[in-house]
Order: structure tokens, then C-alpha cells, then sequence
């Protein structure tokens, strides 16, 4: 005969299960996007798992005390979640004591009296109403998940502490029940936290490594790179070329067909210019409005100035621009080898752009002017 499972039991597996799913959840994406607020929810999770097989174990000092220990790390965690907000500095040093300090002590208490954790859950509350006051607006729309989380937390917690000995099944699966739904809705409001500030981030990595016209990279990108070329040369001897490359009829342009006609030709020419690259890990990056850097990784002066330079002017003059079918894109180039000595990459191409000027108002012949390593480093 098959013995009837109790249903009681089924829920609280199913609670437990779930919490023990969201640990080994938290504990990948704090790897994956190095969040500390994932961790400090997975022990606070574990710690509520924990909680739970201490009521159902009917050992009357345990629960309180280790409960109390799951909105103490909670508390560490809404320090992370909230650390954005201004004006919170007096309220999170409150909440710090309350959390680090006031409610360990008042857990050891709890094995001598049974109003330790009713008072440890009050000052609690308390302190996470004066935090999350002051943040909410500063928090939407992720926080919205924040106060039911909070709310079945302390309802779990005061269940509790106002329950009488022994601790019963019942107790367990409502405690197991709303210590889940903490965790779910506060899982749910650090990974949209996470989301958003993630979203911040690249935006904010993009516009210091992207130009926004052109799609090419920025100088500081191009200044890391020549930096790690330089110390290929010095240790392998991997040569490197650096070249300013200059629209010179980008002014003409500008004067015949208006600031939206250059700005149309500079994406062109970046378009171009990306394309005359020989390999994905050379790096173009606009220095200035008519100006392209480019460093050229894996070949010699002369080597870059009849492959990746000859590929450049080629490049502006096989078509006319789209917009303009009678206009074409004239390049000017100087060049150089990324020399050993530590010359900062902003001086080479200063020096590099101050030998182009030379170039353009002089009105040079020549479209591809190589530099020596005397010439560049005099």
C-alpha cells in the first residue's frame, strides 16, 4: 500500500528546493558579472535554507537565532543595492551597525531571551524604512521589488518570534513560503539593478573607446595600443608602424557643400579607411576633425607604406563620395615606426601631426611621407 505523502511536506520541498536553486543561481552571476550583491543573497538565501531546516528539526533556540541572521546579511545586501543613492550616508551607517553589529549580538541573546529577536526585527525595519525612503526615487523602477521582498522577510521573521514552542510543520511551510518570496523578489530586483547599471557601464565604456560619428576608436585606445606594440618590439623585435592620415579636401568640401556635407564625407573616409586595414587587430582611431590615427601592427615603414598606406589612398579615390558623385576623398599620410624609447604614444602624435601640417601647407607632392626614427624622436 502506498503511503500518502503530505502535502505539507511537498510545499516545503518545493520552497526549499527553490531556494537552494536561487544559492547555486546567485553564486554563478556574481562569477560571471563579478556582482557582489549576488553573493551577499546567496548566503542570505542559504542562511533562510538553513532557518528553515532548524524549525523543522523542532530545535526551539535554533530558529531564532540563525533567522535573525538572514536579514542581517539582507541588510549588507540592500547596503550594495542602495550604494548609487546620494544623501544616504548617516542612514547606511546605521544600517551597517544594525546589520553587522546589533543583530548577531541580539541572535547569541536569543538563546537566553525570547524578546531578542522581536527587538532585533523591529530595529531592523526601522533602519531599512529610513534607507529605502530616501532611495526610492533614485532606485526606479528596480526597487519596486525591493518592499514586498522586505515585507514577507519581516513577516517571517515576527511569525517567529511570536510563535509559541514547539515550532509545528505549518510553521515551517509558511515560513519556508515567505522566506521564498524574499528571495525570489529580491533576486529579481538586483538582477534588473544589475541590468540597468551594467547598461550604464558599457554605455559609459563606449563613449571613452567609440567615437560616436565614425565607429572608430578613440585616441586613448589607440595611446593603450601602441603602448602594448611597443613592448612586443621590445621584446620579440614585432614591428609596428604609426600613421596620421589627413582628408585633404575636407575644407573644399565643407565650403561647397556645408558642415552636413563633411561630416557625411569624415564617415565615409572612416568607412574606408577601416576597410584598407590588412588585419582585424590594427586599430584606426579619429584623432581630430580631418584626422584618422592609424597604428599598423606586424610590418615595417616601408612594408605598411606599400600595403596599408598604398590600400588608403587607393581606397579614397576608387569611387567619389555617395552623396557628391563629382567629389573623391584625397588622404594624406605620415608615418613612422613605433620606436622603443619611452616617447608617450600623445607625442608621437603630436610630432607626427606637426610634420602633416608641414606637409599640407606646403603643399606637398607627396602623399605617403615615411619618417625616420631620427626625424621622429629629434
Amino acid at each position: 500500500m502506498i503511503e500518502k505523502i503530505d502535502p505539507a511536506h511537498l510545499w516545503l520541498g518545493a520552497f526549499v528546493g527553490a531556494q537552494v536553486l536561487l544559492v547555486f543561481t546567485c553564486v554563478i552571476k556574481a562569477n560571471a558579472y563579478h556582482e557582489r550583491g549576488y553573493l551577499l543573497h546567496a548566503a542570505a538565501t542559504l542562511m533562510g535554507v538553513v532557518a528553515v531546516q532548524s524549525l523543522i528539526g523542532r530545535q526551539p533556540l535554533l530558529p531564532p537565532a540563525v533567522l535573525l541572521l538572514v536579514p542581517a546579511l539582507a541588510g549588507l545586501q540592500l547596503l550594495d543595492l542602495v550604494s548609487h543613492a546620494g544623501g544616504l550616508r548617516q542612514a547606511r551607517r546605521w544600517l551597517l551597525g544594525t546589520s553587522a553589529i546589533a543583530l548577531p549580538v541580539l541572535a547569541v541573546a536569543s538563546f537566553y531571551t525570547v524578546w531578542a529577536m522581536a527587538a532585533g526585527m523591529i530595529l531592523w525595519t526601522a533602519v531599512v524604512l529610513v534607507v529605502l525612503a530616501p532611495a526610492w526615487r533614485q532606485s526606479q523602477p528596480w526597487i519596486w521589488w525591493l518592499p514586498p521582498g522586505l515585507a514577507a522577510l519581516a513577516l517571517a521573521s515576527f511569525h517567529v518570534a511570536a510563535d509559541t514552542l514547539p515550532f509545528t510543520m505549518e510553521d515551517a511551510v509558511l515560513m519556508g513560503g515567505l522566506l521564498t518570496a524574499w528571495s525570489v523578489c529580491t533576486y529579481l530586483a538586483t538582477g534588473w539593478r544589475g541590468r540597468i547599471f551594467g547598461e550604464t557601464r558599457a554605455r559609459i565604456q563606449a563613449r571613452n573607446t567609440v567615437d560616436p560619428l565614425t565607429g572608430l576608436a578613440t585616441p586613448l585606445v589607440l595611446a593603450e595600443r601602441v603602448h602594448a606594440a611597443r613592448h612586443l618590439t621590445r621584446r620579440y623585435g614585432h614591428p609596428s608602424v604609426l600613421m596620421v592620415v589627413n582628408v585633404d579636401n575636407l575644407g573644399s568640401i565643407a565650403t561647397e557643400f556645408g558642415p552636413e556635407a563633411t561630416e557625411a564625407a569624415v564617415l565615409t573616409a572612416a568607412i574606408r579607411i577601416r576597410e584598407s586595414l590588412l588585419r582585424d587587430g590594427d586599430v584606426a582611431a579619429r584623432l581630430a576633425h580631418a584626422r584618422i590615427g592609424i597604428l599598423a601592427e606586424g610590418v615595417a615603414p616601408g612594408q605598411a607604406a606599400a600595403t596599408v598606406a598604398g590600400r588608403i589612398l587607393v581606397a579614397g579615390l576608387k569611387e567619389p563620395l555617395p552623396a557628391f558623385r563629382a567629389e573623391f576623398l584625397r588622404f594624406r599620410i605620415v608615418m613612422a615606426a613605433v620606436p622603443v624609447t619611452d616617447v608617450s604614444p600623445k607625442q608621437l602624435l603630436q610630432r607626427l601631426n606637426a610634420r602633416l601640417d608641414q606637409e599640407v601647407q606646403a603643399g606637398s607632392e607627396r602623399r605617403i611621407v615615411t619618417l625616420t626614427q631620427e626625424e621622429l624622436l629629434a
